[in-house]
């Protein structure tokens, strides 16, 4: 029974049947067939899965990103980023990492960010010398941040699998993500130097300032919502719904223009969009770990690791080398469903801390977002700017082997992901 379950497993991810469609038929197979349940017991695991509180902040988050985007409160923090930076040799460059960075936290959506701080950037950078590719691929590497930087969805999904706290692994975080934005300005500035591209304008003291004050609302959220957090004034679905208030209230304040029926209506429905699919996948993915585990699947690959007296950093260096390759392939959270049910007790049993694997699986899942022929990031990128993708692939390349460099820092110092949660 199992065998003919990964046969299904396989024919149907090979055709590109949708993703939550491969996990509950294959799943649900072997959980007739193979576990005896009663087929109404396969339904039901669609919506016990999405019954926890933690996925609440799901929603509420994207709800947030999305109204962010289409207020306009997203825009001022930009322009005040271009202000101060943009003047510099490769100062349009650090601007889109940063700017991407902040972005990406707050809409949680890579896809979004990149769109979001193309639009404003990517313009100023072409018209400064900067080369399509470079302007392109510092983008589409740098929208994968906010998966990296809390609060994150990807971190919530995580945390909601292996059932650990998820204040614990946004803190865990924090020290990674600011490496990762490091790593990617030192590369934009290195890029940007061999390019000779110049930076724009110098912006006077009364713009920047000015365009500070504007964007003062827009920077307080992370402050808002992680302050709360960490204070012990609200949990993280608590904070993602104050979250969305903070956001309606200061675009109601600061962007009445924007503050229209039509851009509330665009951002409900698409964290309404986004919220279902991850829930419907969840549902698969409940099914499809459980019968794994009743499978034995997971036991039988801790028991082979343990038999065959392989050290903990050989192990989680083949695994890292395994997800980058699934990402060639497969989208984040298909790789970030399929693989943590299998891999968690091989961990565990290894005296891996399940907080710094999550770390090191976002890293994966953000390098999977730029990894040709599926990244996403670099198709949406080709399509808004028109652009073959092979132009934003080159041009993601050398971001693409920071982001590397940067995996195998986390990987081989766990305390840069767990000093601040110890």
């Amino acid at each position: 029974m199992l065998a003919i379950a990964i046969i299904i497993f396989l024919v149907l991810l090979f055709i590109g049947a949708p993703i939550w469609f491969v996990l509950g038929m294959s799943g649900g197979f072997l959980a007739v067939f193979g576990m005896n349940l009663p087929s109404a017991n396969v339904p039901s695991h669609f919506f016990i899965a999405a019954d926890s509180w933690i996925l609440l902040a799901i929603p509420f988050f994207l709800l947030a990103g999305n109204l962010m985007t289409f207020m306009g409160t997203a825009h001022r923090m930009l322009s005040f980023i271009v202000h101060l930076v943009g003047h510099f040799r490769g100062g349009l460059a650090i601007a889109a990492v940063i700017a991407c960075a902040i972005f990406g936290a707050l809409s949680g959506s890579a896809v979004a960010t990149v769109v979001a701080v193309g639009t404003m950037v990517i313009p100023h950078m072409l018209e400064a010398g900067y080369s399509k590719e470079n302007s392109l691929g510092i983008v589409s590497a740098s929208g994968t941040l906010g998966a990296m930087i809390p609060p994150s969805i990807i971190m919530i999904l995580y945390a909601s699998i292996v059932q650990v706290n998820v204040s614990d692994l946004f803190l865990a975080g924090v020290a990674p993500g600011i490496m990762l934005t490091i790593l990617l300005v030192i590369t934009a500035i290195i890029v940007s130097y061999r390019e000779k591209a110049v930076g724009r304008s110098k912006s006077s003291s009364k713009e920047i300032g000015s365009s500070f004050v504007q964007a003062i609302p827009a920077l307080l959220m992370p402050a808002v919502v992680l302050g709360g957090i960490y204070q012990g004034i609200f949990t993280p679905t608590e904070a993602a719904a104050i979250a969305v208030f903070y956001v309606l209230l200061i675009s109601f304040i600061f962007e009445r223009k924007n503050f229209t029926k039509n851009n509330l209506i665009k951002s409900i429905k698409g964290a309404v969009v986004t919220t279902a699919a991850i829930y419907i996948i969840l549902g698969g993915v409940s099914l499809f770990s459980q019968s794994l585990t009743f499978s034995q699947v997971p036991q039988q690959i801790t028991e082979y690791v343990a038999s065959v007296n392989v050290p903990a950093w050989l192990v989680t260096l083949v695994i890292v080398v395994f997800l980058l390759l699934l990402g060639t392939f497969l989208e984040p959270g298909p790789i970030l469903f399929i693989t943590v049910p299998i891999l968690l007790p091989t961990i565990l049993n290894l005296g891996i801390d399940p907080i710094h694997f999550g770390i090191i699986m976002v890293i994966c899942l953000m390098i999977a977002q730029i990894t040709p022929p599926v990244g996403m990031t670099l198709f949406v990128l080709s399509s808004n700017f028109k652009t073959n993708v092979g132009v934003v692939i080159r041009g993601s390349l050398p971001y693409m082997y920071a982001l590397i460099i940067g995996s195998i820092i986390i990987l081989y110092f766990p305390w840069l992901s767990t000093f601040l949660v110890d």
